[in-house]
């Protein structure tokens, strides 16, 4: 059996010939991006085989001086026998992601400008202290008997409902305080469900969670509930990306039970490691977070849950769940008190899912308004809604994970050493950028392509298509045969030592998902007889929103040419409606309300929606009198430069 040695960590493990490196390094616990999920599509996996007898598939995707030297793609390389030593190159994009500067503070502020001004609070589950009568010889009544009674004269005529682990506790803690105890209710009008029994008065030991299942992230609130307040936020990157940075090379993943059970496994990982750092941060035990609410796109919830997600993508893209039933912390796999309800926040289709229900409890989709709101969820999977209190359209335009870094050669995720921003000489070509956290470059984040792009365009190094203006001399553009490449940062100014480029095929690429969204906005819209000029607000919601340059992403015809006073930046909205779903049953009511209300558009069947696409293909378009302000732009530095 062939033994591999993973340098620079040193760990080794023992793997039946035949098997990949990519799945021998993920048994061994080494990461390795892989944004495709291992079909060899994105050609991230690379690592440098040192020795040892493998049989590799890299050429096509790798040059052939690279596979000379031994640098293959981890998921298209099999080990064969005897020993392996393979050099894992550092990860780019694994730390110091953007998304982990989210503080309590930031929410809180947040969450002033999104909360409704009146609301009901009716948490999920509350706390009640009450006093039990002590045992009488006369009476034979059981110790359920006298806790059951005592609390329908505190709580009303209903069905109480204990589960066993609370019979077990029973007998003590009656008699640990004299009869006080306090019980975790969880309340569906007919019946209570009685989730935890504590002695004495523990009512201000409350808790909840608000968690955001993403994708690329996933975000955790823990909710004083005696308050009503946020007393931690963490996040961190989703473990399932080991196994493909989009939801399509997840599901292709989880074809088998044992992967599906390892994707189960990774996000419960990610989930679990951020409640335990947010309740250590205070002190709070584990035991009480009594209840838990839930959001997700509708895959990222399937995988969480063990159900095989395969047939989301297949005619005629069906979900197994739109609306889940109540599930315990202990069913799912949560480390809080076992017996805690988890609600889960409801789908709308295959790749609308429960983020988006979530997220637009924050908006004017959630009141009674007449005015026509557009929210965008950029992100790879690129969610949208449309409508207003008569209405709403949604759909998912899969823009691909090109803003996340996948399939874009230098590509990576917002995290230190990605460029974030980049202005362009229009003189000598060259790149002026700036660093997530003013490190050396390592590559380009979703906010500097789009940066990038943009003032490439418009200082005429790239045309309407994309392609570098081969006319125009810059030592920067290196021309290739039929296609030519830009060097952003220079190999001596690099984290890698290496010049890090975009070339016209991870252009090509960018535009393709920038084109996925603005074409899906247009079809809605037409769907309804409506143009862009009739949206009175666009809601733009996601982590990657937060750095977007709005104006550049006009500029290449990400989101459409409007007033910029009509936009609207709303952060994480999905966390942020969890939060609202968790603290009030009126929150939950008209999330489910607006779920059932929306009409889902599924574009792989919409004809209209590849002419769309065609047209969008274009920076910013193939009609550039959408775009204004783009034009007159573009204009004014032409005018300027030949001067």
């Amino acid at each position: 059996m062939p033994l591999i040695t993973f340098k620079p960590s040193g760990k080794t493990i023992d793997v039946p010939a035949g098997t990949e490196l990519l799945e021998a390094a993920r048994k061994a616990g080494i990461k390795i991006d892989s944004p495709c999920g291992g079909k060899g599509s994105c050609g991230k996996c690379i690592v440098h085989v040192l020795s040892g007898i493998v049989d590799s598939d890299s050429l096509g995707v790798l040059p052939q001086t690279a596979v000379a030297d031994g640098y293959v793609l981890a998921c298209k390389t099999k080990v064969l026998d005897g020993q392996i030593t393979v050099d894992i190159p550092e990860q780019v994009g694994r730390t110091g992601g953007k998304f982990t500067k989210a503080t309590t503070e930031d929410f809180n502020l947040i969450r002033q400008e999104l909360l409704p001004e009146r609301w009901e609070y009716e948490p999920l589950a509350i706390k009640w202290m009450i006093k039990v009568p002590p045992a009488k010889i006369e009476d034979g009544l059981s110790d359920l008997d006298r806790l059951s009674r005592a609390l329908k004269r505190e709580w009303g005529e209903c069905e109480i409902i204990y589960s066993l682990p609370v019979l077990r506790k029973i007998p003590d803690t009656l008699r640990e305080k004299d009869g006080m105890v306090t019980f975790t209710l969880v309340n569906d009008a007919k019946r209570c469900y009685v989730i935890n029994i504590q002695p004495g008065d523990t009512t201000v030991n409350h808790y909840g969670v608000a968690i955001d299942v993403g994708t690329t992230t996933v975000a955790v609130e823990l909710v004083y509930l005696f308050l009503g307040e946020v007393v931690a936020v963490r996040s961190d990157y989703n473990d399932q990306i080991d196994c493909g940075l989009d939801v399509i090379s997840r599901i292709n993943y989880a074809k088998n039970p044992e992967r599906l059970e390892e994707l189960r496994k990774r996000v419960l990982n990610s989930v679990n490691r951020l409640i335990k750092q947010a309740a250590e941060s205070h002190n709070i035990d584990l035991n009480d977070i009594s209840s838990g609410v839930i959001s997700g796109n509708t895959a990222m919830i399937h995988l969480m849950l063990g159900i095989n997600s395969e047939y989301l993508r297949l005619e005629p893209y069906t979900p197994t769940i739109r609306e889940s039933p109540f599930l315990t912390a202990a069913e799912v796999g949560l480390d809080i008190n076992p017996q805690s309800w988890l609600y889960f926040s409801p789908h709308v289709g295959s790749y609308v899912g429960g983020d988006i229900t979530a997220g637009i409890l924050c908006t004017d989709l959630a009141t009674d308004s007449k005015d026509i709101s557009l929210f965008i969820d950029i992100g790879t999977n690129g969610e949208l809604v449309i409508g207003n209190s008569d209405f709403m359209l949604t759909c998912a335009c899969s823009a691909g994970p090109a803003f996340e870094g996948g399939g874009i050669e230098f590509g990576m995720r917002a995290a230190l050493g990605a460029v974030e921003k980049a202005e362009v000489d229009p003189k000598t070509g060259r790149a002026h950028y700036w660093t997530i956290g003013n490190v050396k470059a390592k590559g380009i984040c979703g906010s500097g392509m789009i940066s990038l792009l943009a003032n490439l365009y418009l200082t005429g190094w790239i045309d309407a298509s994309g392609k570098f203006n081969r006319q125009m001399k810059s030592k920067y553009i290196i021309v290739e045969g039929r296609f030519a490449k830009y060097i952003i940062v220079p190999a001596k100014e690099s984290a890698t030592g290496k010049d890090i480029t975009i070339s016209e095929m991870d252009i090509e690429n960018i535009v393709r998902a920038k084109a996925a969204i603005y074409s899906a906005c247009n079809l809605m819209l037409e769907q309804v007889g409506m143009k862009f000029e009739d949206l009175s607000t666009v809601y733009i919601a996601g982590g990657f929103g937060r750095s977007l340059d709005l104006e550049k992403a006009i500029v290449i015809g990400l989101v459409p040419d409007l007033p910029r006073e009509k936009f609207h930046y709303i952060g994480n909205s999905s966390l942020m409606g969890t939060y609202m779903v968790l603290l009030s049953k009126e929150f939950r009511e008209k999330q489910l309300e607006l779920a059932r209300k929306m009409t889902y558009v599924e574009l792989n069947t919409a004809p209209a929606y590849m002419d769309q696409y065609i047209g969008a293909l274009f920076l910013p378009h193939t009609d550039i009198n959408r775009f204004p302000t783009v034009k007159k732009m573009k204009d004014d530095f032409t005018t300027k430069g030949t001067k």
